[in-house]
């Protein structure tokens, strides 16, 4: 079976175990950036795929129909770290925003928190996730933006380089109270799962448990501090999809589809055994 999962440090405690071939299984395992991931899904060269959760509500089921893996995510509940709006000036004064071309989730968010919360309407242009937003937004003289979204370990590695920024898992948590998940596997309906969703669900608790393991070797491949990687995947990212993340995912479309970013009449749909 095909499957697709994202290449950043926060899903590392998610696929450690398969990656490592610690969980035997017949499963072709691949990871590459979100917004690829949601391609390969859609045009079936994947049967599952840990993805940006604006994907599946986005969905067209005459396209593509899609089901949740249950009691997966990646979510937080409050401040997140590696989803950051660097800034050079204050969020109410922002008009342009570059966005970060790996992000699909995290641009939604973004979109919603601007609109609900701060009650302005930027516009938006993409960057590349390469970009150093503390010397493209200290251009004083022709600044290409007012600020920059990154993700990711990208997000990660500029945090504190900007005169402002906010934490999009922060901003969401303090706005509604409730988690943010940001991405969940998800099946194509077609695909014979068999005791996929239960490989997963040992992987998830064996790389949780191996998560001091992860942080040693992560730190020393991303340049990353040990202690920042083990407090980033123990404090900060959550992998539950427990009763208040639903909850969350639910408001979300909510206010996704209030605003244009996802398609209306879809339901969470998960996967049965």
């Amino acid at each position: 079976m095909r499957v697709g999962a994202v290449s950043f440090l926060n899903t590392k405690p998610l696929i450690y175990p398969l990656l490592n071939d610690e969980i035997q299984a017949n499963i072709d395992l691949s990871v590459d950036v979100p917004s690829r991931l949601a391609l390969s899904l859609s045009r079936s060269e994947l049967e599952v795929g840990l993805i940006p959760i604006i994907e599946y509500f986005r969905a067209n089921p005459s396209d593509a129909n899609y089901c949740i893996l249950p009691d997966i995510s990646i979510a937080s509940h409050g401040s997140v770290k590696s989803i950051q709006l660097f800034s050079r000036v204050s969020i109410p004064e922002i008009q342009c925003i570059g966005l970060d071309t790996n992000s699909l989730t995290s641009i939604a968010l973004l979109k919603i928190l601007l609109v609900e919360k701060y009650r302005i309407s930027p516009t938006f242009t993409r960057c590349e996730p390469t970009v150093n937003p503390k010397r493209v937004l200290q251009d004083r003289q022709d600044p290409a933006f007012d600020a920059i979204l990154l993700i990711g370990d990208a997000a990660i590695r500029h945090l504190g380089s900007t005169d402002y920024s906010i934490d999009l898992g922060e901003e969401w948590h303090a706005f509604t109270g409730l988690p943010f998940v940001y991405a969940c596997w998800v099946a194509r309906t077609e695909a014979q799962l068999g005791n996929l969703p239960e490989l997963l669900l040992e992987s998830k608790a064996r790389g949780i448990a191996q998560i001091p393991e992860i942080a040693r070797i992560e730190a020393q491949n991303l340049g990353f501090s040990e202690k920042f990687c083990l407090d980033y995947l123990r404090q900060y990212i959550k992998y539950d999809l427990d009763e208040s993340a639903i909850a969350g995912l639910e408001l979300f479309y909510n206010y996704a589809v209030k605003n244009d970013l996802a398609s209306p009449y879809r339901r969470l749909s998960f996967a049965t055994s």
